[in-house]
């Protein structure tokens, strides 16, 4: 099977053979924290092996300090043997800026350029190790070593240091190639230019910020070496498109991780895309692929923000997934985008992972479990969260072996003290909402995400009762816990709003885990906790005035479940099923059965549905009876708790069959009949 990483390489760096005029995209790869972003990197360089040009950077494990050190870091892993270029890169222009701010330089021009090919004759007369196997490991050690360069004149020893790695920089290019002597004509005609050596001296005095000139540096070699292409790659071992397979060119790429969690690796992109702006029309061959957990503000004047639908926003770009990301639509982008640094992105959402990158990370299944229902149980409550699935796994296999997890959520399973739930909350709510304590932040981010799936449009959320909703809203958007990616429809949605774009959501993983949260301060009440019964009887007072709409019905009947009060709710779903449509009674159903349920949390399914809907009350019509278990294991099977079942699924299936076949108050029961049919394919 073709991987999304496979995808993007054959669609997004393939170039034509005779060249184009179109720069890079800084690709901003997207995702909430804990989505596989790392691995999609290592994915993506997977793909490039030793063909494709490529490094990779991380601003967190790499500890580079500062932008400049990053600059030198990549440079180092670029400078390397590629098959499908004629010549090794070469980035003699950035060696040289690194040496200008490693030295003190005379400002006469003369003296300066004397000294600077005394110097350019020792780092590479010093002994070169042939042996440099580990380019990484070298890069790193290079980089961590020039941490701070750019902000003052270092001292003796931190010399010494940093010009061994500057000097290895300079060989890269010329080892097995080109003899010294070659190198030091090749530096001496560079340096014939006043410019050159006038900014050099600039450089070594620290009389600007050295950051533009290097990376502006970095980016001249980029486009120089790039030039040494002779000819089209011909023969290549790249995933071609189809209709693709002739002779091409490939763009370069770096791959940096944490690039939004350190000041260092914004500075390194602002810095980036702003040289490439000031050198425009000259282009250099890289391609960036940003792994990002933030949202930009600045992308939303080109792109469609990932909380809005096309009915929210019609002429907005949506951002692609990134299996679908090409070439092609990064053109079209900036054929249309506005001049400034926001149409440099390119942001793309990372492909949600396969059920079988799921199981490598829960892979044991507990006692009293089919491996096909806790590989689906894993699935539905993690939301595909790669980060979420090894949390659960790894709370399985450390299961006393007396406790039954059918017997109560996962989440509340204890490990040195502290549920999974909470822990959840501590590793992934952002950081801004983590600076309340969880008992005043639970109630109002459960507030605020129930009312995005709530049926309609109604007031918002009661600031007495909720002040903090909308930093709530606004911190949970930008930190993408909020995308129409995120969405999980109802298995009823095809037949309640066929062709309607699901409206977004708040991850699964974080819902399930913001109710039971909910849930234990319900039950263990701090003292100036909303409990569950608070925080929906305040938003079930936001259905007491009519709006009009035609859900009010649905806003009030959700509310009154997500309250517990299931017998007057099956009971004006019974009224209504003699009176309206059964598409939109169907969809009625639909929207409320959605609402939150603290049952799944605490008890085995067939325990709520044995609560929910007892055997034979005497009085009950058949069709109540249908429509009760319709709703009871509806309203379960909507919660990411439920153990899923193929006889749960029958049950549902065969009642909604009933209503089709012998209470249908019409002819017209299609809408019941496709009901039924999305329940009967297990």
């Amino acid at each position: 099977m073709i991987t999304a990483a496979e995808l993007f390489v054959g669609q997004a760096f393939r170039r034509p053979a005779e060249g184009t005029a179109v720069p890079e995209p800084v690709v901003a790869l997207l995702g909430p924290k804990g989505s596989g972003k790392s691995t999609a990197l290592k994915a993506i360089a997977g793909a490039c092996g030793g063909t494709l040009v490529h490094a990779r950077l991380d601003f967190q494990d790499a500890r580079v300090a500062d932008p400049i050190s990053a600059v030198a870091c990549v440079s180092f892993l670029l400078a390397r043997h590629w098959d499908n270029l004629p010549r090794d890169p070469a980035f003699h222009r950035v060696g040289l800026s690194l040496l200008a701010l490693n030295e003190t330089l005379p400002q006469d021009r003369d003296a300066a350029r004397a000294y600077v090919l005394q110097l350019i004759g020792s780092y590479l007369h010093q002994e070169e190790d042939e042996r440099i196997a580990d380019m990484a490991g070298a890069a790193v050690r290079f980089a961590v070593s020039l941490s701070g360069i750019g902000d003052q004149v270092p001292g003796p020893a931190v010399q010494k240091a940093v010009s061994s790695g500057i000097g290895a920089l300079l060989r890269l290019a010329n080892r097995r190639r080109r003899s010294v002597r070659q190198a030091l004509r090749w530096f001496s005609g560079l340096l014939e230019g006043a410019s050159t050596i006038d900014s050099l001296i600039e450089l070594s005095q620290r009389g600007s910020d050295p950051l533009p000139h290097v990376m502006n540096a970095f980016l001249t070699d980029l486009q120089r070496s790039a030039d040494q292409w002779t000819t089209p790659v011909r023969r290549c071992q790249c995933l071609a498109p189809r209709g693709q397979d002739g002779p091409h060119e490939h763009a370069w790429a770096l791959l940096i991780d944490n690039v939004d969690a350190t000041p260092a690796g914004r500075a390194f992109l602002t810095a980036f895309i702003r040289a490439r702006q000031n050198r425009l029309p000259e282009r250099d061959p890289l391609l960036i692929v940003a792994a990002m957990d933030r949202w930009s503000a600045a992308w939303g004047h080109e792109w469609r923000e990932p909380w809005l639908t096309k009915a929210d926003c019609p002429d907005g770009r949506p951002v692609p997934l990134l299996s679908q990301a090409d070439f092609k639509q990064w053109t079209q982008h900036l054929a249309a985008a506005r001049a400034g640094a926001a149409r440099a992105w390119y942001p793309v959402w990372l492909d949600p992972p396969g059920p079988e990158v799921l199981r490598e990370l829960a892979p044991t299944t507990p006692d009293g479990w089919e491996p096909a229902v806790f590989d689906e149980f894993v699935q539905r409550l993690s939301g595909g969260l790669p980060a979420a699935a090894q949390e659960i796994g790894r709370w399985v296999a450390e299961l006393p072996t007396d406790v039954a997890p059918l017997d109560r959520s996962l989440l509340f399973q204890p490990y040195e003290g502290i549920a999974l739930w909470e822990r959840a909350l501590k590793s992934f709510l952002p950081m801004s909402l983590l600076a309340d304590a969880l008992h005043a932040v639970i109630p109002q981010a459960v507030a605020v995400a129930v009312r995005l799936g709530q049926p309609g449009r109604s007031a918002g959320l009661d600031p007495a009762a909720f002040p903090d909703a909308n930093d709530i809203l606004r911190s949970l958007r930008e930190n993408l816990w909020i995308s129409t990616f995120a969405a999980r429809p109802s298995r009823l949605w095809p037949v309640s709003a066929p062709g309607r774009e699901h409206p977004a959501a708040l991850h699964p993983w974080l819902l399930a885990c913001l109710l039971a949260g909910l849930h234990a301060q319900s039950a263990d009440r701090h003292p100036v906790a909303m409990t569950w019964a608070e925080v929906f009887g305040r938003m079930a007072n936001t259905c007491a005035e009519p709006t009009g709409e035609t859900e009010d019905q649905a806003r009030r009947l959700y509310y009154a479940l997500a309250c517990d009060n299931f017998a007057p709710v099956v009971r004006e779903l019974v009224d209504q099923f003699a009176e309206v449509a059964h598409p939109a009674w169907v969809r009625l159903v639909d929207q409320i059965t959605m609402a939150p349920c603290r049952l799944p949390a605490v008890e085995p399914t067939e325990d709520s549905v044995t609560k929910l809907v007892p055997d034979g009350p005497p009085g009950r019509e058949s069709a109540e009876a249908a429509i009760t278990s319709i709703v009871a294991r509806l309203w379960l099977y909507h919660d990411p708790h439920t153990v899923p079942s193929p006889s749960h699924d029958k049950r549902i299936s065969k009642n909604f069959t009933r209503l089709a076949g012998n209470y249908a108050a019409g002819d017209d029961t299609d809408a019941l009949t496709e009901a039924a049919a999305q329940f009967s394919g297990r």
